[in-house]
């Protein structure tokens, strides 16, 4: 399992694949928090970027989608 921040963006991975997602960040720059009270977590807000099949294709979209210009 993946849990990795690269400034305000945020990979995680289940069996099945690796999942960007894009924090909110407060005004001192720390990741935005929601109280779910179901599970009685702290959950991160975060906006759903892309679905990859691995790391390698998840850090590679990542870099194409920070650097367009990039190939």
């Amino acid at each position: 399992m993946i849990d990795m921040k690269i400034d305000q963006y945020h990979l995680t991975s289940d069996k099945y694949e690796v999942k960007v997602n894009r924090m909110s960040l407060d005004s001192h720059g720390h990741p935005v928090t929601s109280y779910d009270e179901k599970s009685g977590i702290n959950r991160l807000v975060e906006v759903p970027l892309a679905h990859c099949k691995n790391v390698e294709d998840a850090l590679h979209w990542l870099r194409g989608y920070l650097n367009p210009d990039w190939q």
